[in-house]
């Protein structure tokens, strides 16, 4: 079968490729070094089929971040055992979301790199998760950890912790990333409980 023209209609997932594609590619290049023919090239497909889809480049990559649907995903509060220590609590609520944040580092390490280098469409979607991200964790910490009497604080300092966590994956690669989850949970408890 044929790729895709810009008159030929794609199947019903390619948009949804060309978007993981280009997640790859940017979170490993930068979006400024990932060309649209680069992306066309790496899924077969001709430079004018993307256009079908995104109608810049701008477009395609505050498409990539924002079809993420983290609003969603932030909307619902994972429930946790009441019956748990404390410690045990604020440790599953960080491992969720340091694992959740690993699931999706490609697309941290777009948010983060791109935001580093002002990039405009990357920077309104950045803003917007963070004001999405943290009322959601004060949320859950109000919720499933009522010894912390500051949720809202206790919400920053993990997302720092979070940061700080992602900023040793990439500046020692040779750490485990439970080790490094470990040691954030650690500094949490000392501070919060």
């Amino acid at each position: 079968m044929a790729p895709p023209t810009a008159t030929q209609p794609a199947r019903p997932n390619q948009r949804d490729h060309i978007l993981d594609v280009a997640l790859r590619l940017m979170s490993e290049h930068g979006a400024s070094k990932t060309s649209m023919r680069q992306l066309a090239t790496a899924c077969n497909l001709n430079v004018a089929a993307i256009y079908y889809y995104f109608e810049s480049k701008d477009a395609l990559l505050a498409a990539v971040v924002d079809e993420r649907r983290y609003g969603a995903r932030l909307a619902v509060i994972p429930e946790i055992d009441p019956d748990s220590s404390p410690e045990q609590r604020l440790t599953t609520i960080f491992n969720t979301v340091w694992d959740g944040a690993f699931a999706e580092e490609p697309i941290w390490r777009l948010v983060l790199g791109e935001g580093l280098r002002q990039t405009p469409e990357v920077l309104e979607v950045g803003k917007n998760l963070l004001h999405l991200f943290r009322p959601g964790l004060t949320d859950w910490l109000r919720v499933s950890l009522p010894e912390v009497t500051e949720p809202a604080a206790a919400a920053d300092l993990m997302i720092g912790q979070l940061f700080t966590g992602f900023m040793r994956h990439i500046f020692e690669p040779g750490l485990p990333l439970n080790e490094i989850a470990s040691d954030a949970v650690s500094s949490l408890k000392r501070v919060l409980l």
